[in-house]
């Protein structure tokens, strides 16, 4: 008997529907990375087919690097390849994907020009490590982004959560990125090392204000490497 469906409850029903729409559009890449399946419903309510795993740890951040680099790699080499990150994105499934400054321009003024990726919000609470290897879950957002910024995020919510990250740990989860970037078509060298640690204070100011909530124990500045 499979195993009951994990359901998330949406107080604006409009949510639950961006957040379908989301990840019928990831599903579309046919980037390789695991993503749950929808089961039947609607409204404020959507039934993602469990997946069997555990949640992730430090130890984890380099398979979840790559996977995050699969993903961004397949998304701009499919669709991504002539957006542009100060304008929102139509899709050819008819999402618009929102551009990347709304919100943010106020503290990364500087990436305009840059090849567009995605944020996917890569909280390292957002995945689930199966048996087939890093699985990806919560679709709430989804927005154009520069690559390796969604990959800040993973770093900032790993540190802030588990404590410091080595600086050689991170130097090879960046290295496994940009691979798998580039092997699913993205562009090579696509996140340089000074390029990550700016993002990574972006998303710390982003982030700070769930410090003591939602499982941050720790201070960026205190842990970032």
């Amino acid at each position: 008997m499979s195993a009951a469906p994990f359901v998330k409850r949406y107080a604006d029903p409009a949510r639950g529907t961006a957040a379908r729409a989301h990840l019928h559009w990831l599903a579309q890449l046919d980037s390789g990375v695991r993503l749950p399946q929808l089961r039947p419903g609607g409204g404020n309510r959507l039934a993602f087919e469990y997946l069997p795993g555990r949640a992730p740890r430090p130890s984890d951040l380099t398979c979840l690097a790559a996977a995050l680099g699969q993903l961004h790699g397949a998304a701009h080499a499919r669709e991504l390849r002539t957006a542009r990150l100060d304008r929102p994105f139509p899709t050819l499934s008819g999402l618009t994907i929102p551009d990347f400054y709304t919100g943010r321009r106020h503290v990364l003024a500087e990436a305009a020009g840059l090849a567009a990726a995605l944020y996917k919000d890569a909280n390292i609470r957002n995945f689930v490590i199966t048996v087939d290897g890093p699985a990806l879950v919560d679709f709430d957002d989804l927005t154009l982004a520069p690559f390796g910024y969604d990959l800040a995020k993973l770093i900032v919510s790993t540190a802030m959560t588990f404590g410091p990250i080595s600086a050689a740990d991170v130097e090879v989860a960046l290295d496994a990125y940009n691979h798998h970037v580039h092997a699913t078509g993205g562009p090579s060298g696509s996140c340089t090392p000074e390029q990550l640690a700016a993002y990574t204070e972006v998303n710390h100011l982003l982030t700070n204000r769930y410090l003591h909530r939602n499982g941050y124990q720790y201070s960026w500045p205190d842990v970032r490497t």
